[in-house]
């Protein structure tokens, strides 16, 4: 009870503050504090005229609201989207605004803004349960925390001053860097007008809701030297992308006895009278795995997130590689997709890893169980780790008992040496997160 009426508290002040940013301009908030503090120290009459400021400064800000009214702008706005953006690079893109009315606006400013979920009172329970301290300091993290949970709707976009507004319709690049991965909303945009005072600014919404899907962070990776062998695939690589088991088409030839129905070519039998059937082959070739651990466990947010762009920046390396590529990450369920040799492209790849989430504690135990299902179609697995248990551990041995080239990029804060790490493979790499770019730049 106590922390839904906090809940309400801290958004409605949060909500109030966002107002008071948006609509004041800095002389505005400037004449606001001078008036609270005119009421305060005037509040004697008799001892003191200061309250003489205030009504001085009350009439101005009434003028500045009643004249922001008058401002009749009507405007529409065109987004032109990239595809994708990337964590941490620059996101440009272009917006268009039309005026609609026959008059030339000057002193304007676009104010671009992201969505933003505020928190529910499920995260406030748990937000709670981490933060046991006393209520005043209590209160001081949950408003940092708030700011957090707005600076995680992707980004910040700085407010853009515009030249002046006629009928030809204007044209204005904006850029930001996004901050995390994912889908990021752009929510409706507006447009500031201030009154003549330059008090307060008049907002006029441009309705403009967009997305645009943001990658995760690549790093240069050296080409892997794991020396996977070329292994069967029964149906060759087009059973990678589809549920069968069809073959590589080869050739035509006369139907033989026992020869599946389901492989009979049709057409030709229409043509010439007589049962032809497809003839098949299957393939030998490269098939590698790259393993994410997506259990995060007591490890922070941000290893996790280095751990989804280590796995990201080595699907981008395989793009050159004749080979195909196993995504296999567990989330609501165990999940594998395939990229590579004509089947799929890695941006798709990309696309998945953007969107992947964290799991549930049993979730390596039923990644183990899908690999180990699939190890005889691969020749060589990558994996990507942040923990180092004796699970993991033997997860491993279990892997080069097959025969199979195994990498592990371990992902750790800091805490963790080469020397605690016991039964390591061969293509071992431990990977400090606060450093990453360095770390993989040094392989």
């Amino acid at each position: 009870m106590r922390q839904g009426f906090v809940l309400r508290q801290y958004r409605k002040v949060y909500r109030f503050d966002n107002w008071m940013r948006r609509h004041f301009t800095f002389t505005g908030h400037l004449v606001v504090a001078f008036m609270i503090a005119a009421a305060v120290f005037g509040v004697n009459t008799k001892q003191s005229t200061t309250y003489q400021l205030f009504v001085f400064l009350l009439a101005l800000l009434v003028f500045a609201l009643l004249n922001s009214t008058f401002n009749r702008l009507k405007v529409t706005l065109t987004r032109q989207l990239p595809r994708y953006g990337m964590v941490g690079e620059p996101l440009r893109y272009s917006v268009t605004l039309a005026n609609l009315t026959s008059r030339t606006y000057d002193r304007l400013a676009l104010c671009e803004q992201l969505a933003e979920t505020l928190p529910n009172s499920a995260q406030l329970k748990k937000f709670y349960q981490l933060h046991k301290q006393p209520w005043f300091k209590q209160g001081v993290s949950f408003r940092r925390w708030l700011r957090y949970l707005a600076y995680q709707r992707g980004g910040v976009i700085a407010e853009t001053a515009l030249p002046e507004l006629a009928q030809t319709p204007l044209q204005v690049k904006i850029s930001f860097i996004p901050t995390r991965r994912g889908t990021i909303t752009f929510a409706d945009s507006y447009l500031a007008k201030p009154d003549l005072l330059g008090l307060f600014r008049r907002l006029i919404e441009l309705k403009a809701r967009q997305s645009c899907l943001v990658l995760p962070k690549h790093y240069p990776v050296k080409p892997l030297a794991l020396a996977g062998k070329r292994k069967y695939q029964a149906g060759g690589v087009s059973l990678a992308n589809s549920v069968g088991n069809s073959s590589e088409f080869m050739s035509l030839r006369d139907y033989q006895r026992g020869d599946p129905l389901n492989s009979i070519h049709w057409k030709s039998f229409a043509r010439h009278g007589k049962l032809i059937v497809k003839e098949y082959q299957d393939e030998y070739f490269v098939r590698r795995a790259l393993l994410l651990d997506t259990f995060v466990g007591d490890a922070a947010a941000e290893q996790f997130e280095a751990a989804v762009s280590v796995a990201a920046s080595i699907a981008v390396n395989e793009r050159q590689n004749e080979a195909l590529l196993d995504l296999m990450f567990v989330g609501l369920q165990t999940y594998c997709f395939t990229a590579g040799r004509g089947v799929d492209q890695i941006p798709h790849l990309q696309e998945i890893l953007a969107a992947v989430q964290s799991s549930e504690e049993d979730s390596f135990a039923r990644l183990q169980l899908a690999v180990l299902a699939r190890v005889g179609l691969c020749s060589s697995l990558v994996c990507v780790l942040m923990h180092w248990d004796e699970a993991r551990q033997d997860f491993i041995k279990q892997l080069a008992a097959h025969d199979l080239p195994v990498a592990v990029f371990l992902l750790h804060d800091g805490s963790l040496s080469r020397q605690q790490c016991a039964n390591k493979p061969e293509h071992f790499y431990l990977l400090d997160y606060h450093h990453l770019s360095e770390q993989l730049a040094g392989l």
